[in-house]
């Protein structure tokens, strides 16, 4: 099936379906619990990958990546049809992205994804991601929501897991009224993951947290090719435009700690050479 071809144009009842290399014949409820198992386990292989560990360690607070949210890519894989050989990091993404928009309600820390599925140039490949994206829900027959049950029913066949340990605290949970507490955005590739204030993780003494490389810093309006600079730590920060709403996006460094509230950003102009130079 191509990802471009609509679920619905698919016949429901198949005699046959092929997954990653093995065929069953429909109907037998032992070959069911066999793929069943198999699906699994390439998923959770997929997790072990050197790649999605460092994504997932920047996620300290499960905010795109509690066990709930990995749980529904699995699902969503199954939907989708996916055959073995496409348990990837790319559909990872997609699936990871779109369980964000089904179930929560900040925007923000989803678009951190955008940086460890794109690369460098994300910013220009942000249409081509949602497209396809599109085209995984197309696949799925548009069946994006996921009960808890369901979700607890894909832990519940290999409970011992440590994707399944991955509990969002209570103060990242629900929907905030009133005044939102100041929570760092899950970390983007060559940062050590941010502190949060509210549940101290990671700790100031982790052995993971280590000075990051400087972010870019644009002087003006963000372009493919942003100039490296290399200020004072405390006042590294990472611009890119809003690929979502417009704007700009903001990522400061995990060492600058923000107390709740509103600010205002001043662009300074350069000042002038000294005397002499």
């Amino acid at each position: 099936m191509s990802d471009t071809q609509d679920l619905a144009t698919v016949p429901v009842v198949a005699t046959q379906v092929k997954l990653g290399g093995w065929s069953r014949q429909g109907g037998g409820s032992g070959s069911v619990h066999q793929r069943r198992h198999q699906e699994l386990q390439a998923f959770l292989n997929l997790l072990e990958h050197s790649f999605l560990q460092e994504f997932l360690s920047k996620d300290p607070c499960f905010q795109i990546s509690d066990k709930y949210l990995l749980a529904m890519v699995l699902v969503y894989f199954r939907r989708a049809n996916l055959k073995l050989s496409e348990y990837t990091h790319s559909n990872l993404f997609l699936a990871l992205f779109l369980a964000n928009d089904m179930e929560e309600d900040v925007e923000d820390p989803k678009c951190v994804i955008f940086l460890w599925a794109l690369g460098k140039d994300w910013h220009l490949r942000v249409s081509d991601f949602l497209h396809q994206r599109d085209n995984l829900w197309a696949r799925m027959g548009f069946r994006a929501m996921v009960s808890r049950e369901c979700c607890e029913e894909v832990m519940a066949k290999e409970r011992s897991h440590w994707a399944w340990t991955r509990e969002r605290r209570p103060q990242h949970g629900g929907a905030q009224r009133g005044p939102k507490a100041q929570v760092p955005l899950p970390g983007p590739p060559s940062l050590s993951p941010p502190h949060c204030s509210l549940c101290g993780w990671p700790p100031s003494h982790s052995h993971c947290h280590h000075q990051p490389c400087p972010l870019p810093v644009l002087t003006k309006c963000p372009s493919p090719t942003p100039e490296w600079h290399c200020p004072p730590l405390q006042a590294c920060l990472s611009v890119a435009e809003d690929p979502l709403v417009g704007g700009f996006l903001i990522i400061p460094p995990p060492q600058l700690q923000l107390e709740p509230g509103t600010y205002s950003l001043h662009i300074l102009p350069k000042p002038p050479p000294c005397p002499g130079h």
